[in-house]
């Protein structure tokens, strides 16, 4: 749900734009100069190195990424900034910490210990980055309370400042006040004062859970930025930088200036283009996963790929008595892996590594605690006719709520993310399967309607991602599919009202919450978390929950199976 997947596919043709990225950032291109005649003696380089949507990536894979080699490299930048008098800022543009499960049990603390060793100078917030909801307790089970609990902490954890220009409070119509979130700061770098705006996507709350934003809104982007640049600009930034949680994407990156391979109407690229020209120097961009190292109507706009595989850079050449850019130098996403970088070989920092051990240990000791149940067989999450695991959660979903009539999900669009192993079951095993917060959701609708959804998901082909409890579902072909609900009682009726129960959205695409029942969603606010729901089914049922895993994994007792493959939905 929160963190967003590549098909196969997608992921060569990045791997492929990589490959390409790293031979142009060895010519980074040099853009044409911002001022006519300078005196070089009073010019000094500003380095700006970007990274977004790390998802708790704070490891390697296969050789590339993790946040100790990252802070190699901004080491070597920072000793060349040292040489020349210069100064590097480092930033974040969000969607930072859900994702990786090291990085989920501490709800991104491990994370956030990670960047203030590496001397972060800010970070923008991102959609994903609500996801935890409340404070978690030591065994991983939200307390009640606030549901930006999670979020506060972290930024009350950064010795950084966290950034959020239009994030508004509904009630008042004003930016959101809570610690160590701002819409800007102002910093000093090598003598230049450097403001900086953060913002988010115009849809950052819609592509969160629903629950932990309640009461909030997101202003529009264009018209916050050149409200609050321009108070920097008047306390006297000589230099405007924007954190954005919102992106864009381009395949090539060897002229800069040259934006045929771009998404020519991504949200950052209008958002530049509606700037006043000069308010903005660089925009820091993030959210779309893609990678940036482009120049829009002035703007320099970097942006890496995501789950730290790579930063962004641009160098910004100032004149220190104007306090202006007059030369700046855009640099391709660069990949992180063993090399060479500003003339030194890139070695991984162990001090980042020693930050992130105490929130790694109290992790890795909750990953093994028990939930005494221990599985004989692994249960998949996708079968031929139905979810074994789907089933599961249903199961549990359903008896978590007196009077539920029906429980259904489908894990097709990122719900389930893994079988369940094998063997003793911990609360690490259930993060690997349900790595989110999201709390379940009551519906009330119609036999008809529940029919509807049905047939519209296996016509789909997702029948086999589909998890059902408290029904059976027979399918035939008459005159197209024809989907037939049963219970114990006998058929259930198209006028049939029912109390049904799934995973509460908006973000899992293809559950019943994701669209608009009649009767709209039970309260989400107050709702149990789905996960916490599971663990506590599990560990009532202790070994009895043999028998209900055996039923999952070798039968699919929702459905009666039918040759389906030509049929369309009714």
């Amino acid at each position: 749900m929160r963190e967003k997947r590549w098909s196969t596919a997608a992921r060569r043709l990045r791997q492929g734009v990589f490959a390409l990225a790293c031979l142009w950032c060895a010519r980074a291109v040099h853009v044409p100069g911002l001022a006519a005649a300078v005196d070089e003696s009073a010019l000094v380089t500003l380095s700006i190195v970007g990274t977004s949507d790390l998802h708790g990536a704070a490891s390697p894979r296969n050789g590339i990424g993790g946040l100790s080699l990252l802070a190699g490299y901004v080491n070597n930048l920072r000793a060349a900034r040292a040489s020349d008098r210069g100064a590097v800022l480092l930033i974040d543009s969000g969607d930072t910490f859900q994702g990786d499960v090291e990085s989920n049990l501490s709800e991104g603390a491990s994370i956030v210990d990670a960047y203030n060793a590496m001397g972060y100078t800010a970070e923008a917030i991102g959609n994903h980055d609500f996801d935890f909801g409340s404070v978690d307790s030591p065994g991983a089970r939200q307390l009640p309370g606030d549901l930006r609990g999670a979020l506060k902490a972290r930024a009350a954890q950064a010795r950084y400042p966290f950034l959020a220009a239009n994030l508004m409070d509904a009630a008042t119509r004003r930016v959101v006040d809570w610690p160590n979130v701002r819409p800007s700061v102002l910093v000093d770098a090598a003598g230049i004062k450097v403001g900086i705006v953060g913002v988010m996507t115009i849809d950052a709350l819609r592509s969160t859970l629903a629950a932990n934003v309640q009461g909030l809104q997101i202003a529009p982007l264009a018209p916050t930025i050149a409200e609050h640049a321009s108070k920097l600009r008047a306390a006297g930034a000589g230099i405007v930088v924007v954190a954005s949680h919102a992106g864009g994407r381009c395949e090539r990156f060897d002229q800069p200036a040259d934006l045929s391979s771009c998404d020519d109407e991504s949200e950052i690229f209008r958002v530049a283009r509606s700037l006043p020209h000069g308010l903005v120097d660089v925009i820091v961009a993030g959210h779309t996963h893609g990678g940036l190292g482009h120049l829009v109507d002035g703007i320099g706009i970097i942006q890496p790929f995501s789950r730290g595989q790579s930063f962004g850079r641009v160098d910004l050449v100032v004149d220190r008595r104007t306090r202006r850019a007059v030369r700046m130098q855009l640099f391709a996403p660069h990949q992180i892996a063993p090399g060479q970088y500003e003339g030194k070989a890139v070695v991984s920092d162990p001090a980042i590594d020693t930050a992130m051990a105490p929130a790694l240990e109290r992790v890795h000791q909750l990953q093994t605690t028990a939930l005494g149940v221990s599985l004989d067989v692994p249960v998949p999450r996708v079968g031929t006719i139905g979810s074994p695991l789907g089933n599961l959660f249903a199961e549990a979903l359903r008896a978590a709520v007196p009077g539920a009539d029906v429980a259904a999900i489908n894990n097709a669009a990122r719900g389930l993310r893994a079988d369940l192993a094998a063997g003793l079951l911990t609360i690490g095993r259930l993060y690997d399967v349900f790595p989110f917060d999201n709390r379940i959701a009551r519906i009330t609708l119609t036999g008809a309607e529940l029919g509807r959804w049905i047939a519209g998901e296996i016509s789909q082909g997702r029948r086999g991602s589909l998890g059902i409890s408290g029904v059976d579902v027979r399918t035939s072909c008459r005159d197209g599919l024809l989907v037939e609900l049963f219970r114990r009682s006998g058929p259930i009726h198209d006028d049939d009202r029912l109390l049904a129960v799934t995973i509460g959205g908006p973000t899992l695409s293809g559950n019943l919450a994701s669209s608009d029942p009649v009767a709209g969603i039970g309260p989400i606010g107050n709702a149990p978390v789905v996960r916490e729901v599971v663990e506590d089914w599990f560990r009532r049922l202790g070994r009895s929950a043999r028998s209900q895993v055996e039923d999952a994994t070798h039968r699919s007792p929702a459905f009666a199976d039918a040759p389906i493959s030509n049929c369309v939905a009714r």
